[in-house]
């Protein structure tokens, strides 16, 4: 039987129902619309048994339980999305009234805000302030602790020690840090590699979400790409790393089945108990999904 894959990371949109501000900021690439069908045809060929949902950054000015609730429809009619990560501002005073109308969906599991920041920026999935220099964040963080809510973290490698330092004292949040640290973004290999030990390290209910390696390499070539993995795998452990494919962020790069066959070569020497938790097992213990494995 080929590897049961649970892919951690998909984006569904459709700007006829939402807006997407990042969208026109130099992404002509991306499809104007992806849908579950979209999806489904792309994923034909991998054994996919769950996909979990993460925010696709609608604009920030509108309801955030809009997108919870327009995936729920979409899984209902199609089996897609198996679970949702949505959005929310963590500094919200109104912030556990927006979570409580995100948990009237079955499939919602947490939230991403993205932390990763550049006063430049122009882009609107890139603040311009450190959000983790704000204590009302670091009081959202303890909110979805409390609710037993999983939080994912984007942030640079240069953040990763701060991150730390607030995430130390959460002890029972569990935070996924998505796209593997962002290995591009660090001065050297060994400077992303350092801060990536020193983060897993320092907190125990982290866990690694090995993805979006496109932005190191758009070929995804073996002699680029299974180093970092590699790497991160060593940081996180096969007991605390998941795969994901950023589709279809990445699908100008490579086809999906592509991917997962890149991470098949790349994990080739795990045992299969190690492979199979890499791949899903560990996933469906993060998301509480309930699927054949």
């Amino acid at each position: 039987m080929p590897q049961r894959v649970i892919d951690t990371h998909i984006h569904l949109w459709d700007p006829d129902r939402l807006a997407y501000p990042w969208l026109s900021a130099g992404f002509d690439e991306l499809p104007g619309r992806y849908l579950p069908r979209d999806f489904q045809r792309d994923a034909a060929d991998v054994n996919l048994i769950a996909t979990v949902h993460v925010q696709a950054e609608i604009d920030h000015d509108l309801d955030p339980v809009l997108e919870t609730e327009w995936l729920d429809e979409l899984a209902d009619a199609h089996e897609t999305p198996t679970a949702i990560i949505g959005y929310a501002d963590l500094r919200d005073p109104a912030l556990g009234d927006v979570l409580a109308r995100h948990a009237r969906s079955p499939r919602f599991r947490g939230i991403r805000q993205e932390a990763w920041f550049d006063p430049k920026s122009r882009r609107a999935d890139i603040p311009r302030v450190n959000l983790l220099d704000d204590i009302s964040w670091a009081r959202g963080l303890r909110m979805l602790a409390e609710q037993g809510l999983v939080f994912e973290l984007l942030v640079w490698p240069s953040q990763l020690e701060q991150a730390a330092s607030i995430l130390r004292e959460i002890p029972e949040l569990v935070v996924v840090l998505e796209h593997t640290g962002l290995p591009y973004a660090a001065p050297s290999v060994a400077d992303w590699s350092h801060a990536l030990a020193g983060f897993f390290g320092a907190v125990p209910s982290a866990r690694l979400k090995i993805s979006a390696l496109g932005l190191s390499d758009p070929t995804w070539k073996p002699a680029t790409i299974n180093p970092l993995i590699n790497v991160a795998l060593e940081a996180g452990g096969p007991d605390r790393c998941v795969l994901a494919s950023n589709y279809p962020v990445e699908r100008p790069n490579m086809r999906y089945g592509q991917i997962w066959d890149a991470f098949a070569h790349a994990l080739e020497d795990l045992n299969q108990v190690e492979r199979d938790a890499v791949f899903a097992t560990n996933a469906a213990a993060i998301y509480g999904l309930s699927v054949p494995i």
